[in-house]
């Protein structure tokens, strides 16, 4: 059971990668107006970020977390060079990538606390499992 609930998890987060990444894909390309800052996106993009971090993505997903600050600074470089369509493409994908990073910190440390959990509880089973197969089984009535 344990193999098919990190399975099943692993599958999970990578099927919101996956999504996030092409809603964001969408919205670049939807033609949306380069002519004024992306300063609303870039915003999303630095909480999302700091929202990673507290999510300990720094120790858990650090690949992840590194490549969405690496990208939001390129994103704060294309706004003050006038580069907005970048700018926004940028920020849109540091945002992905930090979602993703908070989503493998979030399975990891859900996964750490379930390995922990059947930890706790292996030895409460076999003693229980111990104590169930010593104890003789009840006689039958004899009425």
């Amino acid at each position: 059971m344990a193999i098919t609930f990190a399975t099943h998890k692993a599958s999970r987060v990578r099927f919101q990668a996956i999504s996030l990444l092409l809603g964001s894909l969408a919205l670049a390309s939807s033609g949306c107006s380069a002519a004024k800052p992306p300063a609303g996106i870039l915003s999303d993009a630095e909480l999302d970020v700091r929202a990673a971090n507290e999510a300990r993505a720094d120790e858990l997903a650090p690949m992840d977390l590194q490549s969405a600050r690496e990208k939001l600074v390129a994103s704060r470089k294309a706004m003050q060079e006038n580069k907005y369509e970048a700018a926004r493409r940028l920020a849109e994908s540091a945002q992905v990538e930090a979602e993703l990073a908070t989503a493998k910190a979030e399975a990891e440390i859900a996964r750490r606390t379930a390995d922990s959990l059947r930890h706790r509880l292996d030895p409460l089973r076999s003693g229980n499992e111990r104590a169930a197969t010593s104890q003789p089984a009840p006689a039958p009535n004899k009425e």
